[in-house]
């Protein structure tokens, strides 16, 4: 007899001494395999989060104006008379400005890691079953609140009509 409650008091110490696994363990298990067998670890996460980057690009157009100086070589033409031409060379080149546009493109790329995609993914799809379980407990209470509305209403309806006797 005093053999059973002894192995009942040692499997209900060992089942409290052993607790639950957290999350928290679970780190330190992952972070103790990397320190002593990296390449096991760097296998078993390449094969089960596959880097697929998720790229998105932004691709800016702007276009600008810009001055340039252009040298002319120059020549002055003048008429002196009808039937006579006469031409002057000017040895200095001459200075002009002109715009023209350019074009300003600016690519900007965002690249996220597929298993960043991952834990994200099993992150929303936790809330939304959190949520689903909030929204279910919060319809059974709604309906739990609304039957004892109607309890009360039916027992002032009987003080009532007892009153009323």
């Amino acid at each position: 007899m005093e053999l059973k409650k002894v192995l009942k008091i040692y499997s209900l110490l060992a089942l409290l001494l052993t607790g639950c696994y957290t999350p928290m363990d679970a780190l330190k298990g992952i972070y103790k395999a990397e320190m002593r067998y990296p390449k096991v670890v760097s296998d078993y996460v390449g094969e089960h989060f596959p880097c697929n980057p998720k790229t998105d690009s932004l691709i800016k157009i702007d276009t600008l104006y810009k001055d340039i100086e252009i040298l002319c070589p120059p020549s002055d033409t003048s008429y002196d008379t009808i039937n006579h031409v006469v031409t002057k060379i000017i040895t200095r080149p001459v200075k002009k400005y002109i715009s023209i546009p350019s074009k300003t493109i600016t690519i900007t790329k965002y690249v996220q890691d597929s298993a960043k995609i991952r834990s994200l993914s099993l992150t929303n799809s936790q809330t939304q079953e959190e949520l689903k379980k909030c929204s279910e407990q919060k319809e059974r209470k709604s309906n739990w609140i609304l039957w004892l509305i109607i309890a009360l209403f039916c027992s002032l309806l009987l003080n009532v009509i007892q009153i009323k006797k």
